[in-house]
């Protein structure tokens, strides 16, 4: 059986975030990575979940006490920016950040046009061995010539491509 481009995602996620990590959902949506990220941290972890919209801020809330998980999770009503950093706290870094912009998040109408310097934002405060996920329906060309001039000696990548999602892997190295 080959794994849907969500299972295989939370798979690496439950493979790298361990209880007490930070990690970041940067495209809450629907809410689904967020209360996946939130078991995964345990109670002495901490989710930070961007949602750029009110509606999906209300509904990702209404999840998290629903599913007893929001004491896990800050949830910031906009998209990142250049207070990440205090946002994240400035001696943490995140073994996850999560940019969900396929149809699995119902946020592939969502796409952030800054996504790339949001991006700029987390890579470098992620762990080493941390991982950086992005998810799209139709992967754009800026995101293709992005990844090309990463540097090889400080990531690693990797992509899943599914009828529907192409998910995006970095690795911190």
């Amino acid at each position: 059986m080959i794994p849907t481009a969500q299972a295989l995602v939370h798979q690496l996620i439950e493979q790298t975030v361990h209880i007490g990590d930070v990690v970041v959902d940067a495209t809450t949506a629907n809410g689904i990575n967020t209360r996946f990220l939130a078991t995964r941290v345990g109670t002495t972890g901490h989710v930070i979940s961007y949602t750029a919209t009110k509606d999906n801020a209300n509904a990702a809330a209404t999840s998290l006490f629903m599913s007893g998980l929001s004491e896990r999770v800050t949830l910031l009503g906009k998209n990142i920016d250049s207070s990440y950093v205090t946002e994240l706290g400035k001696k943490n870094q995140a073994s996850i950040a999560i940019f969900d912009y396929s149809s699995d998040a119902q946020n592939n109408n969502d796409f952030s046009e800054n996504y790339l310097e949001q991006i700029d934002c987390v890579l470098p405060r992620l762990t080493h061995g941390g991982l950086l996920i992005i998810k799209f329906n139709n992967t754009p060309i800026s995101w293709q010539t992005y990844t090309r001039n990463l540097i090889r000696d400080d990531f690693k990548q990797a992509t899943y491509i599914t009828e529907t999602v192409q998910a995006h892997i970095i690795e911190r190295i």
